[in-house]
């Protein structure tokens, strides 16, 4: 073989030793958003949630299955919010290369109800740097050749994140007179986060419709808080909605709680969380 061949063999092995992709399963696509921003050209990653279906109710399909069997790092949120998977992620040979979310250091949570954690954390956009820590950390641990990358995209997607919370948190630095009810409580990390509050909960649990009592109860709120929008997502159930509201009219805005329709390629996460901040602001404030 000539000199010159054998060279350019051995860097395109070099090369391709040096680009060692690492594999990354989320179950829900603000995960996979975050990994995303971490690995970059370094890996794959990718979701199993649809973010227009709800991860309460989601179950996991064959091929959801070898996805995360295949994967060299599997993410989710925990076994409180991810209900009908948790056993799949705790079984055995499984949790060695497993991150569960809700066990990351230094996280911001909050409760709901009777005290169960809600698991919404990725709405903090604070608890998303200390999720991509986590991200960044495991990644340089399976792949060391590129962990050098992985900690600058780290620090990247750390000062962009930073930067957006200061330009929401002027977004909402105005008081606002507007009430506003949501569909089912699950936009605190963000409200708290920014110094929000709604008025009236609908659907206090996911898992379960209201009754008439409860419905009953619901608009006597109605006609005591008189909320002027109505934060949705793509599955809230509008005869429910219908229901409560009882010909009360107000504006009706649709959130995109799991990133649906983020289609950035450079720092995904930062773009949902600009879209949730514009979605709360027309709500308070058009």
């Amino acid at each position: 073989m000539p000199k010159s061949h054998l060279i350019l063999l051995l860097t395109t092995l070099l090369c391709s030793v040096s680009r060692a992709d690492v594999s990354i399963v989320t179950t829900v696509k603000p995960l996979q958003m975050i990994a995303e921003a971490i690995v970059q050209e370094y890996g794959s990653v990718s979701f199993i949630v649809d973010p227009q279906q709800s991860p309460h109710h989601f179950t996991v399909s064959p091929s959801d299955r070898l996805a995360l069997a295949r994967a060299d790092m599997a993410v989710w949120i925990g076994p409180l919010f991810e209900t009908h998977i948790s056993d799949f992620f705790t079984q055995t040979g499984f949790k060695a290369k497993t991150i569960t979310v809700i066990d990351t250091p230094g996280l911001q949570l909050h409760t709901v109800g009777d005290g169960q954690l809600d698991a919404h954390l990725w709405l903090d956009s604070s608890n998303a740097i200390r999720i991509a820590t986590a991200i960044a950390d495991r990644a340089a641990e399976i792949d060391p050749v590129n962990a050098t990358s992985y900690r600058q995209n780290l620090g990247k997607f750390s000062v962009e994140i930073e930067s957006r919370i200061h330009q929401i948190a002027q977004k909402f630095q105005a008081p606002s007179a507007t009430n506003y009810a949501v569909y089912h409580n699950a936009y605190q990390y963000f409200e708290q986060q920014f110094g929000l509050q709604h008025d009236m909960v609908i659907l206090q649990d996911p898992e379960v419709q209201p009754g008439i009592r409860e419905i009953i109860e619901l608009r006597s709120q109605v006609t005591e808080q008189r909320p002027s929008c109505l934060l949705l997502e793509f599955d809230s159930s509008l005869e429910l909605v219908s229901t409560v509201l009882n010909g009360h009219e107000l504006k009706l805005i649709t959130v995109d709680l799991l990133g649906g329709n983020v289609n950035s390629s450079e720092n995904p996460y930062s773009e949902f969380i600009a879209n949730l901040a514009d979605d709360f602001y027309q709500c308070l404030y058009e």
